[in-house]
């Protein structure tokens, strides 16, 4: 098939092309043989096709829009708290809370009777013992403030 053709071929077929473009294809295909049987093949396809097609529109089976409508439904995401309400996944939680408080209840207890008892002799011995005081009195106290009043820098 020549290149005349190919270009404006659906429209002529269709019948939409202008009339410069139909005179153009009509005067070739007068001229070629070639073209000519091609373009009947085509328009003999294309008539085939058309007495495939239904007379009457095809109308959905009753109940279709129900049906598509449950299936979209179930086809929804559940939520996050579901699974919660699921058996086992529930029954899986609810032993590993009892454990997790199990094993924090057996350490606190634990840590408790440790300091109930009372202070071990290592821990009297680490406490630093107050250091005694110097001299102390109004004399003292007073020389002390006025050297720091005197020794403040701004």
């Amino acid at each position: 098939m020549h290149q005349i053709i190919q270009d404006g071929l659906e429209d002529f077929l269709a019948g939409v092309c202008n009339r410069a473009d139909q005179a153009r294809i009509e005067s070739h295909l007068h001229q070629c043989d070639e073209c000519r049987r091609e373009v009947d093949t085509i328009k003999d396809l294309s008539e085939m096709f058309s007495t495939l097609r239904s007379p009457d529109p095809l109308l959905p089976s009753p109940g279709f829009y129900a049906r598509v409508t449950n299936l979209i439904e179930k086809q929804q995401p559940e939520s996050i708290w579901a699974l919660f309400f699921e058996p086992v996944f529930g029954r899986r939680l609810a032993l590993a809370c009892l454990l997790v408080m199990a094993t924090l209840g057996t350490v606190l207890m634990s840590r408790e009777t440790e300091y109930a008892v009372g202070p071990t002799p290592e821990m009297i011995l680490a406490v630093e013992r107050a250091a005694p005081a110097l001299e102390a009195g109004p004399l003292l106290d007073r020389d002390q403030m006025l050297f720091t009043l005197a020794s403040h820098k701004q």
